[in-house]
């Protein structure tokens, strides 16, 4: 058997929203902020927010969190100087994403921004911080990193 018959896909139902249990989790209990490490080959695109968005407008009802709790996304990369292009490319897929929330009605639930370093959660704030960041990107002591990994190819 392959890697990649035993491994599953993400899902809206399941995969998101154990991660995002974990997030809260990380947030609320160990003051620390879960961040998904991407290998430098995978592109998170606009449905992939969207669906993280929509998993997490059902999971805050579930946990009473509240309609206004915001699951504040850090998408961290040190595209800057030399790699202008890439950072440019970064600042173009954030708009794609916004314009997506708009479209599917979920501006109220994510918010995502563009930084350097993976913000600190705040206790009892009004929101839920999740970080995403590349490999190369050096993350604080408040992090919990998620390396995300990709099935081998047989």
């Amino acid at each position: 058997m392959t890697a990649t018959q035993n491994s599953a896909a993400i899902s809206t139902d399941n995969t998101l929203k154990t991660f995002l249990c974990h997030a809260v989790a990380a947030n609320r209990s160990e003051q620390k902020t879960l961040t998904l490490v991407v290998p430098a080959i995978v592109s998170l695109q606009p449905a992939f927010f969207c669906d993280l968005a929509e998993s997490w407008k059902l999971l805050r009802e579930q946990l009473g969190l509240g309609g206004d709790t915001l699951l504040r996304v850090d998408y961290c990369s040190t595209d800057s100087g030399l790699n202008w292009l890439g950072g440019l490319r970064r600042r173009l897929d954030l708009f794609r994403c916004q314009r997506a929330f708009i479209r599917r009605n979920l501006a109220d639930a994510i918010s995502l921004t563009n930084c350097l370093i993976v913000s600190r959660p705040v206790a009892n704030g009004g929101s839920v911080v999740l970080g995403i960041s590349g490999p190369e990107v050096s993350l604080p002591g408040w992090v919990k990193p998620a390396q995300m990994t990709l099935p081998l190819r047989s």
